[in-house]
C-alpha cells in the first residue's frame, strides 16, 4: 500500500464505481509529466467521497489535488492501475492553505496588501459594478435585497458576468476588473458575489493575480462569496467583506442609511443652530432697540432744552431790539418835531420881518407876497413828519437808522417800520 499525491484530471462514476485519470504536474507547468488510471470500487467510494466532502466542503472532482492510499494492480486487458483504498483530505486543505498563505506573503512583500482597504468608502454607493455569474443564485439574492429595500433607495448595478470557480475563473475575473477599470468614472463600488461553495470551489479567490488586481484597484471592492469559515485572500485585501451576497447588500444599505441619518442630523443641527442664532439676534436686536430708544429720548430731551433756551434767547433779543428801536424812534420823532417847530418859529420870525418890509411895498406886491407865504406855510405843514405819516407814508429803520437804499440790508435782517399809528417788525427774505 502506497500513499500517493496526484491531481484528478478526469473522473467518472459508473455503477457506483469511480474511475479516475490521475496526473502529476510540475510547479508552474500545466502539462502533466506522468499519467495513470485509478479506480475506487463502490464498496469504498461512498465512504471516501463522504470523508473528502465533509473536510473540504466539495465533492471529488476534476482539478482536485489529493493524497490517497492505493495498491497497484496489473490487468492483461486493462493494464496498470491504482486501486484507491483511502484518502487524506487534510493534505488537500493544507495545499489550498499553503497557496493562500503564499499569495498573502507576496502581496505583503509588495506593500499593496492594504491598498484597497485604505481607500475612502463612498458616502452613497449607488453606482455599482458587480462581478458574478449571470445565473448565480447569490447574485439574484444580492439584487433582490437592493431592489426591495424598505427605504426605497435606488441603485444602478451593472453586471460583468464571469466564471466563479475552476481554473479559468480567476483569469476571467481579472479581465472583468480590467473592463471596469476602463470605465471607473462610472462607478462608486465594485462587488464580487457568489452563492457559497467549498474550499476547492473558492480556491480561485486565493489566486495571486486576482488578489493583486483587487488590492490595487482604485475603487473600493466589496466581497460576498458565501463562505462561513476561513476568508479567501480577496476577502482579506478587499475594502470590506461580507459572508453572503445578501450580507453584502445589507452592508451597502447600511452605509446609505448612515449617510441619510448623518444628513438628517446635520440638517437638524443646522436648524437648531439657525434657531439659536435667530433667538440670540432677536435678543440682541431688542437690546439694541432699547439702547437706541433711550439714546433718542436723551437726544430729544437735550435738543428740547437747547430749543427752549434758544427760543428764550431769541425772545429776549427781539424784545431788546424792539425796545431799542422804539426808543430810537421816539428820539427821532421828538428830534423831528423839535426841528419842525424850530423851522416854524424861524419861518414866523422871517415872515414878520418880511411883513415889515412889505408894508413899504405897493399893495399888489403885498398881496402876492401874502399868497406866496400862504403856499410856503402849506408846504411846511405838508412836510411835517406827523402829517407825512398820517398820509400813509412810513419810516423803515435797521439797527435804529433809517433805510435809504435796499443795498444797505441783507436777507435775514430784522427791520422796524414806523406808521402813523404803531410800528411793524419784519424780516428781509430777499431782494
Amino acid at each position: 500500500m502506497l500513499w500517493i499525491v496526484a491531481e484528478i484530471s478526469e473522473m467518472s462514476v459508473r455503477k457506483g464505481h469511480c474511475y479516475l485519470s490521475l496526473v502529476e504536474k510540475l510547479p508552474g507547468n500545466s502539462a502533466p509529466v506522468c499519467e495513470m488510471k485509478g479506480i475506487v470500487w463502490a464498496t469504498k467510494f461512498e465512504r471516501i467521497h463522504t470523508i473528502f466532502q465533509k473536510a473540504t466542503g466539495n465533492d471529488l472532482r476534476s482539478g482536485s489535488v489529493i493524497l490517497f492510499q492505493a495498491s497497484v494492480r496489473f490487468d492483461v486487458k486493462w493494464g496498470l492501475s491504482l486501486i484507491v483504498e483511502d484518502i487524506e483530505p487534510k493534505y488537500t486543505i493544507g495545499l489550498l492553505q499553503q497557496e493562500r498563505d503564499k499569495t498573502i506573503a507576496a502581496l505583503r512583500e509588495e506593500g499593496i496588501f492594504n491598498n484597497n482597504r485604505l481607500l475612502p468608502f463612498p458616502l452613497v454607493p449607488q453606482r455599482i459594478a458587480a462581478i458574478s455569474a449571470r445565473d448565480s443564485r447569490g447574485y439574484e439574492d444580492f439584487i433582490n435585497k437592493l431592489e426591495t429595500n424598505s427605504k426605497g433607495y435606488k441603485f444602478q448595478v451593472d453586471l460583468y458576468p464571469s466564471l466563479l470557480q475552476g481554473e479559468k475563473a480567476a483569469g476571467e475575473m481579472v479581465d472583468r476588473l480590467i473592463r471596469i477599470f476602463n470605465n471607473k468614472e462610472k462607478y462608486d463600488l465594485v462587488v464580487i458575489v457568489r452563492g457559497g461553495g467549498g474550499a476547492i470551489d473558492l480556491n480561485c479567490f486565493n489566486d495571486y493575480r486576482l488578489s493583486r488586481a483587487v488590492a490595487r484597484f482604485p475603487i473600493p471592492v466589496l466581497t460576498g462569496i458565501g463562505h462561513t469559515t476561513n476568508k479567501s485572500v480577496i476577502d482579506e485585501v478587499a475594502h470590506a467583506d461580507a459572508i453572503t451576497p445578501t450580507d453584502a447588500a445589507d452592508f451597502i444599505l447600511e452605509k446609505t442609511a448612515n449617510f441619510e441619518l448623518g444628513l438628517d442630523q446635520m440638517m437638524e443641527g443646522i436648524k437648531d443652530a439657525f434657531e439659536s442664532g435667530m433667538a440670540a439676534e432677536a435678543l440682541r436686536l431688542n437690546e439694541l432697540s432699547s439702547e437706541i430708544r433711550s439714546s433718542v429720548e436723551q437726544r430729544l430731551q437735550h435738543e428740547n432744552y437747547y430749543v427752549e433756551g434758544s427760543a428764550a434767547q431769541i425772545r429776549n433779543f427781539s424784545m431788546n431790539t424792539l425796545n431799542h428801536a422804539r426808543s430810537n424812534l421816539g428820539v427821532a420823532v421828538r428830534e423831528l418835531t423839535y426841528k419842525t417847530q424850530q423851522k416854524i418859529i424861524r419861518g414866523e420870525m422871517l415872515l414878520q420881518e418880511k411883513f415889515k418890509v412889505l408894508h413899504s411895498l405897493p399893495q399888489g406886491l403885498l398881496k402876492m407876497a401874502g399868497l406866496k407865504l400862504s403856499r410856503q406855510e402849506g408846504i411846511i405843514q405838508t412836510l411835517d413828519p406827523v402829517n407825512v405819516l398820517k398820509r400813509g407814508f412810513s419810516i423803515t429803520l435797521h439797527n435804529g437808522k433809517a433805510i435809504k437804499s435796499a443795498e444797505s440790508v441783507q436777507p435775514g435782517a430784522v427791520l422796524k417800520t414806523i406808521l402813523y399809528e404803531g410800528t411793524i417788525e419784519s424780516e428781509v427774505k430777499g431782494k
